[in-house]
């Protein structure tokens, strides 16, 4: 009971209280007839506000996950789940940090109400829908009753991603994948001929050579690798000058991982909280939709490090990051990737014209906005 009081509430009581002690210990007529008039207040507030309350309520989204710049549609559906008529009563549902507020007219058993609503998905994020909760008051405010009936909603408002076709990703189209040394009977990159051996595959007999040199001889290939593109993202805030540019590289890095998953390529997401797991491409963007930028966190080039260590197999590595990096941070952290993985940078420079530079033999791809990254990333080679 306690909880439903209002800070006027328990203005109201401490007065009263005290009106009261004054009254009575002092015999002041005027001091007794206010601490009563308090009591009264509180007394019918308390009528007003107690009483039972059988409702049912769900929050229902035409879709779950948006994307910036689009508008979430849905609605509350309360119904009277009790015996009996219920008052009208106001309705609270919180979105994020602020809340909306409607009013339930009075319902009779089995009876339901319908609140549509549409939210504009103005940054990414995980925005909480509900619980919804019903406020039942007094008029004066002095006492309230909130009871949840309802479960909260997640809704995934996903980055702007830029549609980046097959020959806008450059070297990332290696068909083969990249070669390793170790040799295999069927592949796709052919390496040599070699005497047949018993158990080969006969389809891996080379039977031109095989007439001409009297003996059985079969290909031997060399085993490739498919393509495994690494996306390392910087939370380090002071690696960005802008909060603007955080979400351009939050961007950029989704449109990678989306073309490369369409090309059916493997993709690992690495950043500061770590190697984020994921079990579809909607599953990826639910995660970059839950990544915040983070002060004082490691440099670059311990993220670089700790992002090849993880990841060992990657191909192709894409380190995004903001205008706040500098050359050398970038050359330095270059240093961490291996020689035989080829690599290059995206540096979201909010405001600034698209460039193109080398650091060392680092390509750095600066884009002031997602759409630029289709014609940006053309170059790399």
């Amino acid at each position: 009971m306690l909880e439903a009081i209002n800070p006027l509430g328990r203005v109201v009581a401490l007065i009263g209280l005290l009106a009261l002690w004054a009254g009575i210990s002092r015999g002041w007529q005027e001091f007794r007839v206010i601490g009563w008039l308090c009591v009264g207040a509180l007394a019918l507030a308390a009528a007003w506000t107690i009483g039972r309350m059988a409702y049912s309520a769900r929050i229902e989204l035409a879709k779950t996950r948006v994307t910036v710049g689009d508008r979430a549609v849905g609605r509350v559906v309360v119904s009277n789940a009790g015996g009996r008529t219920l008052v009208p009563t106001r309705f609270d549902l919180p979105v994020g940090a602020s809340s909306a507020t409607f009013t339930v007219p009075g319902l009779a058993a089995g009876v339901e109400h319908e609140e549509l609503f549409s939210i504009p998905a103005r940054r990414r994020s995980v925005l909480v829908l509900g619980p919804v909760r019903s406020v039942k008051g007094d008029p004066l405010g002095i006492l309230q009753r909130v009871k949840r009936w309802s479960d909260p909603v997640e809704l995934f408002i996903h980055p702007r991603v830029v549609a980046l076709n097959a020959a806008s990703t450059g070297f990332l189209r290696d068909v083969e994948g990249v070669t390793t040394q170790n040799l295999s009977s069927s592949d796709v990159a052919f390496h040599a001929l070699r005497d047949y051996v018993p158990g080969d595959d006969r389809r891996s007999i080379h039977w031109r050579t095989t007439a001409r040199m009297g003996k059985l001889m079969v290909r031997q290939f060399e085993e490739t690798q498919r393509s495994h593109l690494l996306l390392v993202l910087s939370q380090r805030s002071e690696d960005y000058a802008d909060p603007e540019e955080f979400e351009t590289a939050i961007s950029c890095v989704a449109s990678l991982a989306a073309q490369a998953l369409r090309e059916e390529r493997t993709v690992s997401l690495f950043c500061h909280d770590g190697l984020i797991p994921y079990p579809s491409a909607v599953g990826l963007f639910d995660q970059l939709c839950r990544i915040d930028m983070r002060p004082m966190t490691d440099s670059l080039k311990a993220l670089v490090s700790a992002a090849v260590t993880a990841v060992p197999q990657s191909s192709v590595i894409a380190l995004a990051a903001g205008a706040a990096v500098s050359p050398a941070d970038l050359r330095v952290a270059h240093t961490q990737i291996p020689l035989d993985v080829k690599s290059f940078a995206i540096r979201a420079c909010v405001g600034t014209a698209p460039a193109r530079r080398h650091i060392g033999s680092l390509v750095v791809l600066d884009v002031a906005d997602v759409d630029e990254l289709a014609k940006a990333v053309r170059t790399v080679r």
